[in-house]
């Protein structure tokens, strides 16, 4: 297996450059990293030359929350659908071609904007766009199915590879999530395996908490201790974390905006026992596998998505809280279900291990003192004390499952994603002949 080792490589002929590039979960950001292996064999280093990160335009964030809403109302749609035998299929060919003119449109605006990003990331190095192997991307995606055929669901990407491969002549790493769902796994954690990879070179072991869309957390085994240990890492997907706070901080503005900076507005409400009680009792009755594991665009149960919530409250007329109390008591319920959730797990933990908190929840003022008072007396540690920019770090580890599909290295830890098997994780387009030459020779190191 590769080793992460904290140190900046010079341009050489015996490093191999890879390129991640990660569009976030609710395409805002667009982050990018060029790494660099020592080899293709076991043991070999990983190493980080650059990693940047870039907001990207309203328009394709509004156009990918347009196109997840189409989606989700038409699988609502679709029992209706079926149970009317008269009902024609015009109308849903209608919403898949709506669906379909919204996909490309995103697909071609985040190519022309992954180009620019890569001409970025290369302009701040030494290393020459000739020699990189390889190009890996990774996004969001959504999930879809058809109304009319018993075939599971589809996920189909946000970015295009095979464009990218066309518009910079590189080889492009796609669908790392759709191959892993290929062999009955979920499509989650795809990063467990590069997260051990960057982050388990310690005595210590690890335990990475991200509060972003949803609150996750991974349990990082020491490598040094164990050169084996990733088949212990461990994983959890607790609640949503900031597409609750930002859905209720719309509300209580008005839809004036979507993100409390610093948690300025959610420390302004209290905290609502009644509410808090309200919300897991209605996680409770709905069940964590309320859908089946391989999901849609809502990963694991439908209690993880932010409108369940909101859904629960506007469906029981008898409780009216305040917008600012609601923000605030979302807060605590994100830190104490995160903190309970790890308590409930700590027999599978080895004692003594770090936590380290990354995220853009965690600018949260009121999130983060919450956590820090459910965690004391452990101290929070940042991806920074590691090497790594914290709004940059997925692409690091989109590039290390780059460098791991073309170096043959199964990628998969079926223990957590319920694959059937160990496999390859990705899907390449090749760019020029002469880039394409690379990429063998590389495989052939």
């Amino acid at each position: 297996m590769f080793f992460f080792k904290n140190k900046t490589p010079s341009s050489s002929p015996s490093v191999h450059w890879f390129v991640g590039v990660h569009i976030s979960s609710n395409a805002r950001k667009l982050e990018t990293a060029l790494v660099g292996l020592e080899a293709a064999r076991p043991g070999a280093g990983v190493l980080l030359q650059k990693s940047m990160s870039f907001d990207l335009p309203e328009e394709i964030f509004t156009a990918f929350e347009e196109l997840r809403a189409q989606l989700d109302a038409e699988r609502e749609e679709a029992p209706t659908r079926n149970a009317s035998a008269n009902d024609a299929s015009p109308s849903s060919g209608s919403d898949a071609a709506s669906d379909l003119t919204q996909l490309f449109q995103i697909r071609v605006m985040l190519t022309s904007l992954q180009v620019e990003a890569l001409e970025a990331l290369l302009a701040e190095t030494d290393v020459r766009k000739e020699e990189i192997v390889a190009v890996a991307i990774n996004d969001p995606g959504v999930w879809t199915r058809s109304a009319d055929w018993d075939a599971p669901p589809t996920r189909c990407g946000l970015a295009d590879g095979a464009a990218l491969a066309e518009k910079t002549g590189l080889n492009v790493v796609d669908a790392f999530v759709g191959k892993d769902w290929s062999t009955e796994g979920r499509g989650l954690p795809v990063f467990a395996l590069p997260y051990w990879i960057l982050l388990g070179g310690s005595e210590r072991d690890r335990l990475l908490i991200d509060l972003g869309e949803t609150a996750r957390w991974t349990y990082i085994p020491s490598s040094t201790v164990d050169k084996k240990s990733w088949s212990r890492v461990a994983f959890q997907e607790v609640v949503p974390c900031g597409s609750l706070l930002n859905a209720l901080t719309e509300a209580t503005t008005k839809g004036q905006t979507r993100l409390d900076v610093g948690g300025r507005l959610s420390v302004q409400g209290s905290r609502n026992a009644e509410l808090l009680d309200f919300w897991r009792e209605a996680r409770r009755a709905r069940g964590k596998d309320a859908l089946p594991p391989r999901y849609f665009s809502s990963p694991l149960s439908s209690t993880l998505d932010a409108p369940f919530y909101l859904e629960a409250l506007q469906k029981d007329e008898s409780r009216r809280f305040n917008a600012l109390d609601a923000l605030c008591t979302a807060v605590h319920y994100v830190a104490e279900s995160i903190a309970e959730n790890v308590e409930a797990n700590a027999a599978r933990f080895n004692e003594p291990f770090d936590v380290v908190l990354t995220g853009a929840a965690k600018q949260n003022g009121l999130l983060f003192n919450r956590l820090s008072a459910l965690f004391a007396p452990r101290q929070f540690h940042s991806l920074d004390e590691y090497g790594f920019l914290e709004d940059s770090f997925d692409a690091v580890a989109v590039a290390t499952l780059g460098a791991l599909f073309a170096a043959g290295v199964p990628a998969s830890l079926p223990q957590l994603t319920g694959a059937a098997r160990e496999s390859l994780l990705g899907r390449v387009s090749p760019g020029t002949p002469e880039n394409w030459k690379r990429f063998w020779q590389f495989r052939l190191v």
